[in-house]
Formats: structure tokens, sequence, C-alpha cells
């Protein structure tokens, strides 16, 4: 949609967004359970639907589907909100009411669409045990001390433990995703913010109600109703700082791949979130302490198998942790061993693998030729072709001498245009040969000269290269493009096979 309409629409939701969080607002004005709070709550409730409902078509087809179902759960809420309204007003002494079964199952979708919108930043598998262990802290804590209580309850109906045992365990489903939206590394677009804090909104509204009813407290204060009537509106602006070009398929949350300097969740872990992942796990544990000091048995059992269960996803994580330090390492010792331009092993592995096979072949007694390959006008062509083009050159030749050397052979960037290679072979005739052969396999029509030694069983690799660098130089003051090959018995013999 474009011209006049959409900017319209644009504008509507602007102007019932801003309603929406003004009447938001005001639920700290009225008596809590009055008529008139009642009447703002479900003010702000439709307007938020309202809002959100109209910025949903303009929301990226990649992220629409997942704020659909957002847009479903929030639909559901509404209902509920209706029938709780009817209820609180006219009907207050009806508990549980028909109300509870569209606010929990509201939960749902709302749970389901959070988590297709997270789960495009690709969080790696650590990010998803960190958030796992907080949840089972906050698990732990809710099984404990409310819907234990609650079940084990004498004087309430199996519906009434039900419903209350529910409200809590749709909380802990809530603080998964808050946990891993905020745990899990990577970027975190407007929209996700927004859905954070909704959620959170939420959360707090329903500890604090909890911790009232726990007291035995049961008056609900005028600015919980501002939290609870926040979800929503949050919900919709969540919906609205999504949209973009109605055209577009941009992502509304970057991934931890397209935002620099985001640590990736298998890989390590932060201070901050170490801290809180430290202080989840020791939560249940200590109150198992405590209330064993004091002498309350009743939850011990409880809070014994939440400690066993956060034990053994700390392990888990610890698991995940090495497994990733042993995969880092790996890739740091292949980029340490390798020159990055053209993949073949780099001057430091080389130096590595000569001493092996130096060797190898005082072990074995047989033939070592070490030899250095340099491109031929090399400058010439950069220049001419551009410096990209000298890149591929370089690149492609190495791949083609790395194959051709076979498996007795190792191919190995010496510096600039120049590389050392390094062959096992029966005897000095097969293997200059196969060394010869590579001149026959440089890329682009372009050619190579090739500086042959064979190791004498008692000399250092130093000295072996150098012996094979004098003999480049002579093939390279002979014309270029060929083979020549200097023996251990005679320093200035050269032959050109």
């Amino acid at each position: 949609m474009t011209g006049q309409p959409h900017r319209t629409r644009r504008a509507a939701v602007r102007l019932l967004a801003a309603a929406a969080l003004v009447t938001a607002v005001a639920n700290v004005l009225p008596r809590p359970v009055s008529p008139a709070q009642a009447v703002v709550h479900v003010t702000s409730v439709v307007l938020s639907v309202l809002f959100m409902g109209l910025a949903l078509p303009d929301v990226p087809p990649r992220s629409r589907r997942p704020f659909r179902l957002v847009f479903g759960a929030t639909l559901i809420f509404l209902a509920g909100e209706f029938v709780f309204t009817y209820y609180r007003t006219w009907q207050p002494g009806v508990n549980p009411n028909p109300s509870d079964a569209f606010l929990v199952a509201g939960y749902l979708p709302l749970a389901v669409g959070v988590y297709l919108l997270d789960r495009q930043r690709r969080a790696a598998f650590g990010g998803l045990l960190d958030a796992l262990i907080v949840t089972s802290s906050a698990g732990v804590l809710a099984m404990v001390f409310l819907v234990l209580p609650v079940a084990t309850a004498d004087d309430l109906s199996l519906t009434a433990k039900a419903v209350a045992s529910a409200y809590p365990l749709v909380d802990v489903l809530l603080v998964f995703l808050v946990a891993r939206m905020l745990i899990a590394p990577g970027g975190r677009g407007e929209s996700l913010w927004w859905l954070i804090a909704a959620l959170s909104c939420t959360l707090v509204g329903d500890t604090v109600n909890n911790v009232l009813l726990l007291g035995g407290d049961t008056t609900v204060p005028r600015w919980l109703y501002l939290l609870w009537t926040l979800l929503y509106v949050c919900l919709g602006l969540a919906v609205v700082r999504a949209v973009r070009d109605p055209t577009s398929e941009e992502p509304v949350v970057r991934g931890a791949a397209e935002e620099a300097g985001t640590d990736d969740a298998s890989s390590g872990l932060a201070g901050g979130r170490l801290a809180v992942l430290a202080v989840a796990a020791m939560i249940p544990s200590v109150l198992l302490v405590t209330l064993v000091s004091f002498g309350d048995r009743n939850r011990t059992l409880s809070l014994g198998v939440g400690s066993l269960v956060l034990l053994s996803m700390l392990m888990a994580r610890i698991w995940d942790l090495l497994r990733a330090l042993n995969r880092q390492a790996d890739q740091l010792a292949e980029v340490a061993r390798t020159d990055p331009l053209t993949g073949v092993a780099n001057r430091r592995s080389w130096d590595f693998e000569m001493d092996r096979s130096l060797a190898a072949a005082r072990q074995n007694a047989g033939v070592l030729l070490v030899g250095l390959l340099d491109l031929d006008h090399f400058k010439k062509y950069n220049d001419t072709h551009g410096h990209q083009a000298g890149d591929d050159l370089l690149r492609e030749a190495a791949q083609a001498w790395s194959l051709g050397i076979g498996a007795g052979g190792r191919v190995a960037r010496w510096g600039g245009e120049e590389f050392a290679v390094a062959l096992h072979c029966t005897d000095v005739g097969s293997g200059l040969t196969v060394l010869d052969a590579l001149r026959t396999q440089v890329p682009f029509g372009q050619s190579c000269s090739i500086g042959v030694a064979r190791w004498d069983g008692t000399e250092t690799p130093a000295a072996v290269l150098h012996r094979a660098d004098d003999a480049l130089y002579e093939a390279k003051r002979t014309g270029r493009d060929r083979t020549v090959f200097q023996s251990s018995a005679d320093p200035v013999t050269y032959t050109v096979p």
C-alpha cells in the first residue's frame, strides 16, 4: 500500500498508539476493582489491539507470521479481559471464572510468536542452555512456593487448583523467552526490545501479585493494572517498530553474524552473563539450606530435585564450552598453519614440517627433494591485470601445485610469489619429473621457474633451501620457465631436466 491511504493508516496507528498509552497510564487514577477502572483498562486494551491490527499488514513478510501469532494472542487476551470485567463487576464472587481459560490460552500463541521472532537471530546452543538454567531456577521457585502449596490445599476445588497453578507455569515460560532474548548474544532490533518490555511488564506484575497473595493481601495496587495494560501497548509497539517498507524482506531482528562485536554463546561467558547464571544456579541450594536451618523440611525435596536439575544443566553448559574451546583451538591452529590467501601452508608451518620431513627421510633412507617455485614476471602481470588478478593467480597456482605434487609432497607459500615444495621419492629422476610437471600447471597462461636441491642427509633445512634458492636463481638467469637441479655432491653443477 502506497500513497495517501498508506499515510492515513500510519497516522491512525500513531494516534491509536498514543491513546492506548495515555489510557494505560490512566489505570493509576480510578479506585481498583471499580467500574471506572475496568472501563479504563479494557479501553486501553482495545486501543492497543486496534493499532496493532492496523500496523500488522506492513510488517515484512519474513516476520509477519510470528506477529500474526502475537496478534492472535492479544485477541484471545481481549476476549478474556471482557469476560473478566463482566465477572469482576457484576459477579465478583465467582472465582475462578471463564476468563481464566482465555487468559491462560493466549500465552501459547504469544510464546510461539515471540520464540519464532527471537529465533531469527540464530543464537547458538550455549545461549539456549543459559536461558534454560535461568528458567529452571525460576521454575523451581514457582513450583515450591506457588504451585505445590496450591496443589496441596484442602479448601480449593480441582478447577481452582488447576487455574491457580497454570498462571505461575506460564510465567515460567515467559521467563524462558525473556532470558533467551536478553542472555543469548546477537543483535536486538527495536521490535525485540518492545517484546522484552511487554513480557517483563506481565512478569513483574504477576510476581508482585503472587507475593501479595502469599502474604494474605488480596488488594491489587493501582500500578499493577498499569503494568498489565502496558503488556498490550508494548506488544503493539513491537509490531509498529517491525514495520519497514512493505516490499522489504528485512528481518526485524539482526542475527549474531550481522552485528559486529557480539560473542558466540557457545564460545564463552561474558562476566555479566556468568554472574546471572551463578545466581540462578545458587538460589535453590541457598533456599534449601535456609529452610533446613529453620526446620522447614516440607519443601526440601523439591528444592533438592531442582538443584540437581540445575547442576546437570551447568554440566551441559561446561561441556558445550569445552567443545567450543576445542573447536576454536583447532581453528586457530589451522589459521596459524595456513596462508590466508592461497590456503596452503605458511612459512611457519613449513619450518615445522621440514623437521618432520628430514626425520622421515633419514629413517626411511629415501630421497628428499626440496624446491623453490617462483612465478615468472609476476610484478608485470600484477601491474597489467590488477592486484585482484594477481591474488587469483597466486591462489589458483597454489591449489594446482598442491594437487600436482601428490600425497608424497608438500607446498607452502614462502613469500610473495615464491613457494617452497618438499617431495619424498624413490629416486631423483622420478622426483624431478613430478616437480618439473608443476611448471605446466600454472594457470592463466603464465609460467614459473623452479630450483631443486636434494637433501644430503646431514645439512640443515636452511642449508638445503639455500641451495634450492641458488638453483632457482640459475633457472631465472638462464631464461626462466625451467627447472634447475643442484646436486648435493657438486654444489656448482646444475642440471636442467
